[in-house]
């Protein structure tokens, strides 16, 4: 009988390990009799299904080996229906929720990972939204009343920087948190980045948490993407940095230097696409009083002159496609309006060495250029000159 007992005190302990061994995710999904719950785990280049149960009464459970590392996983009904988890070695998560929207009305236990991602999620929800409100407004206001637009693009712009100072707090307090990394590379809806590693200030928080994953978890396949990441981004900035140069003193030279960047179709337009016409190259941005007024006046000079051979390349240095797109089209511009959305990091606008806005070039059918930052009645004068 004693024999029996060790060998059943042996089971116990042995059973005991291996369910410590194992990371668990269980729970109850209201309203998910009948339906089929996978949990999938996310990899850098794709997503796999590691487990699928059809609920019965809603309850499940799932068990994997213990984890090397913190690891994302989907949690989910159908592919716009699922709950993102981060988990890590050993950890029984536990998650409540409701079929009809995992998302909206999950509640987690055990899984300090997992609720930070829940928090960044609910942030840019919120943040999606008022973004959102705010263009809305933006387009419904008079294209005149400037003053309008001007504070409702800086409310903008608060909310974005609000955004990112929270996510670098939470860096710079959880240098080893893989919900850092979750944070970085969150979208807006209309799939803008918030953050950029090509940023100076950005790039601190890209920085710091590939720093410091790298060292704690140097085998780590996710880890190891961001430090490369941030590397293969500084050093393309050092490449850049040696091109515009060199590109600037080519333009300082021979003047006509080819450029290109996306529409708001997302096509790719070149400079030299127009070629053979008389070309006005304009840098502006939505967000600059200036440069709104000076495209009002070019607008007059292209519904002129456009028949008689002028074409106008538009550059905007704006970041958010929401604005620019609204701003074109409630001034009406009909002419080549292209962004690459970096804001005062352009790319175009490096090539030409543009210091401030609005500026422009006067480019003849030849690709010489033939005028610099001329306004109003200079612009109209040149243009009768040569049209």
């Amino acid at each position: 009988m004693k024999q029996g007992l060790f060998l059943l005190l042996i089971l116990v302990l042995t059973t005991a390990c291996n369910n410590t061994d194992k990371f668990t995710v269980t729970g109850h999904i209201e309203g998910g009799k009948g339906k089929v719950l996978y949990l999938q785990q996310m990899g850098l280049n794709q997503t796999v299904t590691i487990d699928s149960v059809k609920l019965k009464s809603g309850d499940f459970e799932f068990k994997n080996e213990r984890l090397k590392e913190p690891t994302f996983f989907l949690l989910k009904l159908s592919d716009n229906n699922y709950i993102t988890l981060l988990a890590d070695t050993t950890e029984t998560i536990v998650v409540n929720a409701e079929a009809k929207n995992l998302e909206t009305s999950y509640n987690l236990k055990n899984s300090i990972g997992s609720v930070y991602i829940k928090m960044f999620n609910k942030r840019i929800r919120d943040l999606n939204r008022e973004l959102t409100t705010l263009a809305a407004e933006y387009k419904a206001t008079d294209a005149g009343n400037t003053k309008k637009r001007s504070e409702l693009e800086q409310l903008y712009e608060q909310k974005l920087n609000d955004h990112k100072a929270f996510v670098g707090e939470f860096i710079m307090e959880n240098p080893r948190s893989f919900a850092g990394y979750y944070a970085l590379f969150q979208n807006l809806d209309d799939n803008t980045a918030v953050l950029n590693v090509f940023d100076k200030k950005d790039q601190v928080y890209f920085s710091t948490l590939a720093t410091s994953l790298n060292l704690y978890y140097p085998e780590s396949e996710r880890a190891g993407h961001l430090y490369n990441y941030v590397l293969g981004a500084k050093a393309q900035q050092q490449r850049q940095k040696f091109a515009d140069e060199l590109l600037a003193s080519k333009a300082a030279e021979s003047g006509y230097v080819d450029i290109e960047a996306p529409n708001i179709q997302g096509d790719t337009i070149r400079l030299s696409s127009l070629e053979g016409k008389t070309i006005v190259l304009s840098f502006w941005a939505s967000w600059d009083e200036k440069s709104v007024a000076a495209n009002r006046h070019l607008k007059k000079m292209y519904e002129q002159y456009k028949g008689k051979g002028l074409e106008v390349y538009s550059v905007s240095l704006d970041k958010s496609r929401v604005i620019w797109e609204s701003t074109v089209k409630n001034e009406g511009y009909t002419w080549t309006e292209v962004s690459d959305l970096a804001y005062t990091n352009s790319y175009p606008a490096k090539l030409y060495n543009i210091r401030q806005i609005p500026a422009n070039y006067i480019i003849s059918p030849k690709g010489e250029i033939i005028g610099k930052n001329l306004f109003g009645n200079r612009l109209s004068e040149k243009l009768k000159e040569i049209l």
